[in-house]
């Protein structure tokens, strides 16, 4: 386990006063569908251009729905398995060029789930068959130093392991678990291979209910670039990436801290985010009725000396 010790408290109140948020983030739309009222992951399509699929959190039925960037819908898909408690979704595509989807049933906010879990299917085709998709892989696994509430997911398939990023901790676990499940039906393990510090350490967010501190600056959503090199971590207010050396991995690449960080416009419960399928963009969203999509213009506000701060 490596611990990182940077803090970005001041960086980021520095950097949300020094220019215009429009600059770095724009109104792409509102989701049309108003049964995706609580969008809790997104991901781009890897094989239909254009296309964005989403998720709701626990307490829905186990669908995914596609839309577009500006949020029109087209059209669902129902899942043969149950909503426990969705919280991300990444696409990826293997070796083969083949395009998966990764759903992290991880959320856990009682610490009670004796084991969580990543489902992965192909990704469907649209218009959608009657009834219901079989997902025909499930990576049953817990955490290496006991449970965790987990809302951050990244598909690495050059290095064949999900990255993972618990909530509400200080500082929050940085896990890697292996894409492919264990033999005989046995839980995997999630190993702890390094830290990354709250993203912002300010006060809460105004549309978080009382009693929920401990979650302020947590990761709440995550996307990894297709070429491995790029991490970008959402907060309830804040984004931040980072960046990875040929010669390293994310552990020691976090370490150096992000290499660019913003305060986002006003979201309601913001913990929804995903690369373009180019990652020059990326797409933001929260949990409500119709709710706001942003777009990351891809660029980051400069640093400012300590003076500044």
């Amino acid at each position: 386990m490596i611990c990182l010790g940077w803090n970005l408290a001041l960086p980021l109140a520095a950097t949300a006063q020094a220019e215009s948020t429009s600059t770095y983030v724009e109104p792409a739309g509102r989701i049309e569908s108003p049964e995706l009222s609580e969008l809790s992951g997104l991901a781009v399509s890897r094989r239909v251009a254009g296309r964005w699929w989403g998720l709701n959190d626990s307490g829905h039925a186990p669908v995914l729905y596609a839309f577009a960037a500006d949020g029109r819908g087209q059209g669902e898909v129902t899942l043969g398995i149950l909503n426990t408690d969705w919280e991300d979704l990444a696409s990826y595509s293997d070796r083969d060029g083949r395009a998966y989807l990764a759903i992290a049933d991880t959320g856990d906010n009682f610490s009670f789930r004796s084991f969580v879990s990543i489902w992965v299917l192909p990704e469907p085709e649209l218009p959608a068959k009657a009834g219901e998709l079989p997902v025909p892989r499930e990576i049953r696994f817990r955490f290496e130093d006991g449970p965790r509430d987990c809302e951050a997911l990244a598909a690495d398939p050059a290095r064949q392991r999900f990255l993972l990023v618990d909530k509400g901790r200080r500082p929050a676990g940085l896990y890697e678990l292996p894409m492919a499940p264990p033999a005989n039906g046995q839980v995997a393990v999630a190993r702890r291979i390094g830290e990354l510090p709250l993203i912002w350490s300010g006060g809460l967010p105004p549309a978080l209910p009382a009693g929920t501190e401990r979650y302020r600056g947590s990761a709440t959503s995550m996307d990894l670039s297709p070429d491995g090199r790029r991490l970008l971590v959402l907060a309830y207010k804040h984004l931040a990436e980072f960046q990875r050396r040929d010669d390293e991995d994310w552990p020691q690449a976090i370490a150096r801290g992000p290499a660019g960080i913003l305060r986002i416009p006003p979201l309601r419960i913001a913990e929804a985010l995903g690369y373009d399928a180019q990652a020059h963009q990326a797409l933001i969203g929260g949990e409500a009725v119709h709710t706001p999509l942003l777009r990351w213009l891809g660029r980051f506000p400069p640093a400012l000396p300590d003076t500044a701060r």
